[in-house]
């Protein structure tokens, strides 16, 4: 007795300590292994060609949906079939929020589309876990054809609660069916056994989706009869296992129950952990006697959302898994207007009220509604408590706030998580991307002008030319590569990229994420009978064009030098202007010491304090570039030059470091026609996105409301900056435009505490 009381200490403590290794490892890669969630609030998912879409960025932490303030910059892309890129930008976020805009190129072709975005911290994963939004663009300059797509063509796919189908246990047995279009279908279909005996009838629940329970046999081949739209196809089910382990879960009021199985398999101690988004919330053991093993899981400890079920064996392997959800409570932004039925031109005031006794950042967007449509427009609560943790796409998730149960269950067993493996949670990746938790970073690689191969160790430049002095630079890596932060930088430019190493060559490389997956986006479904709708469309799109004063602004903080303020300063109009710029440093220039080394000019810098030269040549710039021949600076005219900086000192930029900087300033900072070396590379590159914002008239005088200016909108208001303190009503107000119908009011955002808010509501214009 002693000795059976030893031995089983010893096997419940194995698999306590087992228990404990997951939930630490898993807690090791949590903590690794930061996530980024990327929700977007578009202000509407249909687009003509030509037209303007307003959009917001919300960033949070994926494991408490906090706003978080780790990347500093969204990478935004417009997708087509074939994952053709359409449209690239990039937004600034500050403390977790973003807003800009879309400008659809008027030469895109009718079609689906999707939206991607990410950070660069998140290339370093998946692109699974990237934000993806489909959405339709029609040009209505060009004939439109009915594509819709006939084809029956349907997959089907069979879940086992847990994972496995084991012999001679009751299983609950999930299913998926979808069309060519990937939604759902409403189908018929029984479960027959090897000679064709039919054991029980199937039918889905909602968007194909539902489940069956039977007890089934290793000796049987089981296969599912499906007919749909008249055809009948045949899809075998999974194979049965003869031993292992079995899963099952109920809802109860108020714990997760889970049931443990087992056929051929000995008695022994399980562990169960359940996790909230990486967050271990339950970690518990259990015995497994004459074949059952229970779990009681208490929902109170568990995070709104999904959490994933794991149980372990005695010897630390997953041998169960699945998915439960925890429905959220005040995710309700409370949405009133002061009308639900007006006319043209009249001011509509609109109440917000949130729940949440935190301070909450939302984006509102008030559009009317047509038939065109192709996708349901994505919420933030659907997406980030159900949408982002689930693999696959996710019909109608916005369904899924107010569904039962039932329905909720059936999405947990026929969607699994993708976010780790419990195998590879140990195995630490080297991280490909920092973070840009300062500003965007511009990757240069340097590479032999000939062999085009990698070059470590050397020197290298990039510039951006402006009234604004910007420079990055430094050493590059073993590959050949070195990282600049670009401040910033907004808008279109010229970069010059340099190197003093004459056999080098100096690349950007794409900020852009080369990692793609896999969408199927069909066919547009539109007919004869959609054509009022675009042709309304299509109009209120030239109007805002040609009437709308939405137009981009460039916004400049300052234009101080990435060095600051310099202690000394030059401002050549202020002296006898000379035609030689020799002349010029020699005469007004006290600290800098000129001279000739052969036929090469050279400049060192006094140190103002110690009297004495510093020991290295200084850095020399024009408008940011550095010049690395200081006989071409010496030989340009110096009625160009408007200002000139001296630091008089050490000076670090990037990893470099230099005696000094003389920096050399234009009147436009355009560097006045400078000549460089012809091997000096200067490229176009698009920085960050520049402010636009959205405008709205109104109609507050008899002139304005009389006004003969036609108002074709129909986004009557955009607003991707309200915020609430705590439980307090915020009124906002907007003006209809001269269209009629029905128009949707959307709130979508965010509270500090992480706690997801959506809330709509909708009015009428007639004439």
């Amino acid at each position: 007795m002693i000795r059976f009381l030893l031995v089983y200490f010893i096997t419940y403590t194995a698999a306590f300590s087992q228990q404990h290794s997951a939930a630490v490892a898993l807690t090791n890669y949590s903590s690794q292994n930061p996530q980024e969630k990327i929700f977007i609030h578009f202000d509407k998912n249909f687009w003509v060609a030509g037209e303007t879409s307003w959009f917001k960025i919300y960033l949070v932490h994926g494991q408490s949906h906090e706003p978080i303030n780790s990347s500093r910059v969204a990478y935004i892309e417009l997708v087509g079939n074939e994952n053709q890129i359409k449209l690239q930008t990039k937004v600034e976020l500050t403390n977790g929020f973003g807003n800009g805009y879309i400008n659809i190129p008027p030469s895109t072709a009718s079609g689906n589309y999707y939206i991607r975005a990410y950070t660069r911290w998140m290339q370093n994963y998946s692109a699974e876990f990237y934000y993806h939004q489909p959405v339709t663009i029609v040009n209505t300059f060009r004939r439109l054809f009915d594509a819709s797509q006939n084809s029956p063509g349907i997959d089907v796919q069979f879940f086992p609660e847990g994972g496995h189908w084991i012999d001679g246990i009751k299983h609950k047995v999930a299913f998926r069916a979808i069309n060519q279009n990937g939604n759902g279908i409403d189908f018929s279909g029984a479960v027959v056994n090897s000679i064709g005996d039919t054991l029980q009838y199937i039918k889905p629940q909602k968007f194909g989706i539902g489940f069956f329970e039977m007890i089934p046999s290793a000796t049987e081949d089981y296969t599912v009869a499906i007919k749909y739209e008249n055809k009948e196809t045949l899809t075998k089910l999974p194979l049965v296992k003869t031993t292992g382990f079995a899963m099952h879960v109920t809802d109860s009021l108020g714990s997760f129950n889970v049931e443990i199985k087992t056929k051929g398999v000995y008695d022994q101690p399980l562990y169960v952990i359940a996790h909230t988004r990486h967050h271990v919330k339950i970690a518990a053991t259990s015995n497994l006697s004459n074949g059952l093993a229970e779990f009681k899981l208490a929902k109170s400890k568990l995070d709104a959302g999904i959490s994933h079920i794991t149980v372990f064996d005695a010897a630390g392997q997953p041998v169960c898994e699945r998915l439960i959800f925890s429905k959220p409570t005040s995710t309700t932004v409370q949405v009133t207007t002061d009308r639900y039925q007006t006319s043209t031109r009249k001011k509509i005031s609109l109440n917000l009220q949130s729940p949440n006794t935190y301070i909450t950042n939302l984006s509102v967007s008030v559009t009317r509604q047509d038939s065109l449509s192709q996708f349901s427009q994505p919420d933030i609560v659907s997406y980030l408590l159900l949408t982002s943790d689930l693999k696959g796409t996710i019909e109608s998730p916005h369904y899924y706030q107010s569904a039962s149960a039932s329905a909720i269950n059936n999405l947990m067993l026929t969607h699994g998580w993708t976010r780790f493996n419990w195998q590879n949670i140990t195995t630490s990746k080297p991280v490909q991307h920092i973070p840009e938790y300062r500003s965007h970073l511009i990757e240069a690689n340097v590479v032999d002008k000939q062999t085009n191969a990698p070059i470590p160790g050397v020197v290298a430049y990039v510039s951006a030319p402006g009234k604004k002095i910007d420079l990055g630079g430094g050493i590059t890596n073993k590959n050949g590569s070195l990282l600049v932060e670009a401040n910033y930088l907004k808008g279109p430019h010229k970069l010059i990229l340099q190197s003093p190493y004459a056999q080098a060559k100096v690349e950007i490389k794409s900020p852009f994420s080369s990692d793609f997956i896999k969408l199927n986006l069909p066919a547009i479904n539109l007919s004869e009978k959609n054509t009022t709708a675009l042709i309304d469309k299509s109009i209120s799109m030239q109007l805002n064009d040609a009437f709308g004063k939405n137009s981009a602004v460039a916004l400049m903080s300052d234009s101080s030098a990435f060095y600051g303020t310099a202690p000394e300063t030059y401002k050549l109009d202020d002296y006898t202007r000379f035609p030689v710029m020799e002349e010029v440093m020699r005469e007004y220039v006290k600290s800098v010491w000129v001279r000739k080394r052969g036929d090469q000019f050279i400049f060192k810098i006094i140190d103002r304090d110690k009297g004495n030269l510093l020991e290295n040549e200084s850095l020399v710039l024009l408008d940011g570039v550095p010049v690395m021949n200081l006989n071409d600076i010496m030989n340009f005219d110096p009625l160009k030059i408007k200002q000139l900086d001296i630091i008089p000192g050490r000076y670090f930029v990037g990893s470099l470091a230099f005696d000094g900087i003389v920096s050399y300033r234009t009147y436009k900072g355009d560097l006045g026609g400078f000549k460089f070396n012809p091997e000096t590379v200067m490229i176009d590159y698009e920085g960050l996105q520049q402010y636009k914002e959205f405008y709205s008239p109104r109609y507050e005088t008899v002139q304005e409301i009389n006004s003969r200016i036609p108002d074709g909108r129909h986004l009557l208001y955009w607003n991707p900056e309200v915020q609430i303190n705590g439980t307090e009503t915020k009124q906002l107000e907007f003006y209809t435009s001269d269209q009629p119908g029905t128009y949707k009011v959307v709130v979508q955002g965010i509270a500090a505490n992480g706690t997801p808010l959506y809330g709509e509501t909708a009015f009428t214009v007639v004439r």
